[in-house]
């Protein structure tokens, strides 16, 4: 009989090394591919304002962009493609003009409305024909106050109407004072005119007195008086008498 096989002191049996590559494996990290993301900027806009959706860890082998205006690149329309070789924008059936596409991915909206709020889709294309996508939201509002309510806006609203009724009834007032003033001060000058008038005298009736007797007339008469033993009669003219 032969010797029986023996295993040599120190030798490494198979399944030893499986154990080994199991453990080098298990240690091992593989590189992963890291998800891009879709942020506005800014994230609130004001209707009238530029936004701009910013595409995020965007991978180099990267070779074609599609915006869809939608929660997914399926069954969503298209806004545009922009294909990286000839650098230039593809419009799609939802392109409004207002629409640009950039070299990174990044998608600027131009004069935002409150009709353009909604989610927006990148769909990638990379070297392989392998396809990728993230979603971004597009939020807008009205083009308030920054920082005013919609309540304190229409008080101030209201308060700056007040006011101006306010000044022109001030300013009625002020007219119509001034007019009844005028009309005052006109009736009292026709009032004074008729007195001051040259020719006219006042409207009573004035009594007519007789002209007094001259001086000459006076003083004889009075000289007659004082010698009263004068015949009176005889110095009266009969002729006249007879001519009378």
């Amino acid at each position: 009989m032969g010797p029986s096989p023996v295993a040599p002191h120190g030798g490494h049996r198979p399944w030893q090394g499986l154990l080994i590559t199991a453990s080098l494996l298990t240690f091992w990290d593989l590189p992963t591919t890291v998800q891009f993301t879709i942020e506005a900027l800014p994230s609130s806009a004001a209707e009238g304002k530029d936004v701009l959706l910013l595409a995020r860890n965007i991978s180099e082998t990267i070779q074609a962009y599609y915006w869809h205006k939608g929660k997914t690149a399926e069954g969503s329309p298209l806004i545009a493609g922009y294909l990286i070789d000839v650098q230039v924008n593809i419009p799609g059936t939802a392109y409004s003009g207002r629409e640009t596409i950039y070299p990174n991915g990044s998608l600027l909206f131009q004069n935002v409305t409150l009709e353009d709020a909604g989610s927006y889709t990148l769909r990638t294309i990379n070297a392989s024909y392998d396809s990728d996508q993230a979603t971004g939201q597009l939020h807008v509002h009205q083009n308030n106050v920054p920082g005013l309510p919609v309540g304190a806006v229409a008080g101030i609203v209201t308060g700056v109407l007040v006011g101006v009724a306010l000044v022109a009834a001030l300013v009625c007032f002020l007219l119509l004072a001034r007019t009844r003033r005028a009309s005052i001060q006109r009736d009292l000058r026709e009032q004074r005119l008729p007195a001051s008038t040259p020719g006219h005298g006042p409207s009573h009736r004035s009594t007519f007195s007789a002209p007094l007797p001259g001086p000459r007339t006076a003083t004889p008469m009075y000289e007659e008086l004082l010698h009263s033993d004068a015949n009176i009669y005889c110095r009266i003219d009969h002729k006249a008498d007879g001519v009378s």
